[in-house]
């Protein structure tokens, strides 16, 4: 029931989506034969990949022959005759008669676009498997040869359907195909949209992506370092070499086609998906595997480290990850990088922190200090008269900066911190130093404070109300007398 559930989901985008289309009030009547199929492999999916419940085939045949009556009776199409799935040419923006090179370093410059380490997107995940998908028959010659005969050109196809819904066609086509000529694939696009996301329209070719966590010294992740990295992973099968099966098993008749390779949905016929086509299938699987074609193992890849990594960064390696069967890539191995702590050197980013153990006497006479960094102790000058906590900076000894940081050097700082060391105890001539030099300092500060506390008490006597008062009629009595005296 689920499963019928999805197709009605799928046929009601179906006929919201044909209407969109122009030239027709229920968009089916002159449609593009790339754009029709898109519905019929959907079903096709649906059904392949559950194969064992093909007693719905009938059902969902009947289902789709009357979502195409309940739209249309007849329409008209042009198309790509026997054409592959997709050009591989125009993903990876290349022409036809490009160099290996070229298609290379096209393909390069896309996967690292559309990576799903930088792209995590749905569309990003499903541009990058059709970018895989073309580098993979184009990079071989033998198979970029056969890929460009089966690219052909175009021939007009007419389709009509009597009341009964039966098909008749003078020319089919295979059901599975994308039309990406211009002009061509709006009612595709729609379609792939809708499978998308209910079927989820993803068969990899490639393994999962496997991710290590890997420790690195603290020195290794300031100098870099060559590292051999073993884990678990999923390896091929010694036993039937990735197949599932031995060489010499034995072949049954495929019963989803009859031993004839193909399966038909009137009036498209594509490639059976329980066989690929061989018109057999194996019931007899490797003892080993159980037939999937991998185990439980153990792979070891030696991998470089740059300079300056931190934790939390990771390092992909291609083709490094899970082993899957015969005929599909290797996944790729992604490192989580852990730095360890270092006892003397306190990191964040690319700058690096360290104490430097001083005297009570060096802070206040100055002098130098040997202090460690990362290429080694350096001699260090103490400033006089320095106080606890103060630091220097020594510019570029940090570790290498990242390329997300600002790069006024390649590599970050070092702060020295000063931490003043106070004798516990001091021998007889030491006390008597330093009695010496406190009875100085006291008489320093008693100086000091007398200067202080008479200038206080001058100007407490100048702000008392008495003195203000005595003040203002002396000046009265002085502005008096002058006026006498003058008159």
């Amino acid at each position: 029931m689920a499963l019928f559930g999805c197709i009605r989901l799928a046929s009601r985008s179906f006929l919201l989506q044909s209407s969109k289309l122009r030239g027709s009030a229920m968009g089916l009547a002159r449609a593009k034969t790339g754009e029709i199929p898109e519905f019929v492999r959907g079903i096709s999916h649906l059904l392949q990949s559950n194969y064992n419940e093909l007693y719905n085939f009938k059902l969902c045949q009947s289902y789709l022959q009357a979502i195409f009556l309940s739209t249309s009776r007849a329409f008209h199409a042009t198309a790509p005759l026997s054409s592959i799935e997709k050009d591989y040419y125009e993903i990876l923006g290349v022409p036809r008669d490009a160099s290996q090179d070229d298609i290379k370093t096209a393909f390069l410059t896309l996967a690292k676009k559309y990576h799903p380490d930088t792209n995590s997107s749905q569309s990003g995940k499903r541009r990058f498997q059709e970018i895989r998908d073309a580098y993979e028959i184009l990079r071989d010659p033998s198979n970029r040869t056969q890929y460009d005969k089966r690219f052909t050109g175009e021939e007009e196809m007419r389709y009509t359907a009597d009341d009964t819904g039966e098909f008749h066609s003078r020319t089919y086509r295979d059901p599975f195909t994308r039309s990406h000529k211009a002009g061509q694939n709006h009612f595709s696009d729609q379609f792939y949209k809708i499978f998308a996301e209910v079927f989820d329209d993803a068969r990899s070719t490639y393994a999962d992506d496997l991710e290590v966590v890997v420790k690195l010294p603290f020195a290794a992740a300031v100098n870099g370092a060559k590292v051999e990295v073993s884990f678990a992973a999923k390896v091929l099968c010694d036993s039937c070499d990735g197949r599932g099966y031995s060489v010499n098993v034995k072949r049954y008749v495929c019963p989803n086609c009859n031993g004839l390779g193909k399966v038909t949905i009137f009036p498209f016929t594509t490639t059976c998906d329980l066989c690929k086509g061989s018109g057999r299938i194996i019931k007899d699987f490797c003892l080993v595997c159980k037939g999937v074609g991998v185990i439980d193992g153990m792979r070891t890849v030696n991998v470089e480290i740059p300079a300056g990594v931190d934790s939390g960064n990771t390092i992909r390696v291609a083709d490094a990850g899970n082993s899957g069967r015969q005929g599909v890539n290797l996944g790729n191995l992604i490192l989580k990088l852990e730095v360890e702590k270092d006892p003397v050197f306190v990191r964040d980013g690319s700058d690096i922190y360290v104490d430097a153990r001083i005297s009570f006497t060096q802070a206040i006479l100055g002098g130098t200090v040997d202090v460690p960094t990362l290429s080694g102790k350096t001699q260090l000058r103490i400033p006089k008269g320095v106080q606890p906590g103060q630091h220097v900076i020594l510019r570029g000894k940090g570790l290498p900066r990242g390329p997300k940081e600002a790069r006024y050097l390649d590599c970050g700082d070092q702060y020295v911190h000063f931490r003043v060391h106070f004798p516990s105890s001091v021998n007889e001539r030491q006390r008597a130093i330093l009695e010496e030099f406190a009875l100085e300092e006291a008489t320093k500060e008693n100086n000091e404070f007398a200067v202080d506390n008479w200038w206080q008490q001058l100007v407490s006597h100048l702000t008392d109300p008495k003195v203000v008062m005595l003040g203002v009629a002396i000046v009265v009595l002085l502005n008096l007398v002058l006026g006498k005296t003058t008159s």
